[in-house]
């Protein structure tokens, strides 16, 4: 005799047995409406597409700043953390305090290796060391705090103007290196 309780087994059972019979209409049902699409199932890469404007950017080592970088445009470019920038001033801190101020009309800001690229009539003025240099193109090593031109330079200082071919300057040890043939005037220097 076959109870309520002992017929709960038959459910699977059957289920099992029809498989053949269900499995075809259940397939059809559950498949996805026009088609099997293999580039669906594969992942796009997530991309930040935007441009901003009025836009600060800063820059810190160990809990202290060591850049304030403002642009008055910045893009997203093809490369992840890396962004493009129009109308830069950065003020870039040393260890000591100083205060080095450069002002580019175009660059790129990688946001990982702290790196900036500037580049279209470079000014930099550093007010501690009291000298100004002008380059079509300079990087700056936020990691390292260099700032390195390795184009054409000119170094106007108190009384002396420096032109050479390469430009280095660790803003942290405070040492220079105008590479290249350096032409150097000083103001008021007698030769003999």
């Amino acid at each position: 005799m076959i109870t309520r309780r002992n017929a709960l087994w038959l459910i699977p059972l059957l289920a099992i047995l029809t498989f053949p019979l269900w499995k075809i209409p259940l397939a059809s049902f559950l498949a996805p409406r026009g088609g099997y699409d293999p580039q669906f199932s594969k992942k796009k890469p997530v991309t930040h597409n935007f441009t901003m404007t009025a836009v600060t950017l800063l820059q810190s080592e160990d809990g202290r700043q060591t850049a304030n970088i403002r642009a008055s445009k910045a893009r997203t470019s093809e490369r992840p953390n890396e962004f493009i920038l129009d109308d830069i001033t950065a003020d870039i801190l040393d260890d000591n305090g100083g205060q080095t101020i450069i002002i580019a009309g175009a660059g790129n800001y990688y946001g990982e290796r702290k790196e900036l690229k500037l580049y279209e009539n470079v000014i930099i003025t550093n007010t501690t060391d009291k000298y100004t240099m002008r380059s079509d193109l300079l990087f700056y090593d936020g990691q390292k705090g260099v700032i390195y031109s390795p184009g054409q330079t000119k170094l106007l200082g108190e009384g002396i103007t420096i032109d050479g071919s390469s430009f280095r300057h660790n803003m942290n040890n405070g040492v220079y290196q105008v590479g290249g043939r350096v032409y150097c005037t000083i103001e008021g220097y007698q030769g003999s």
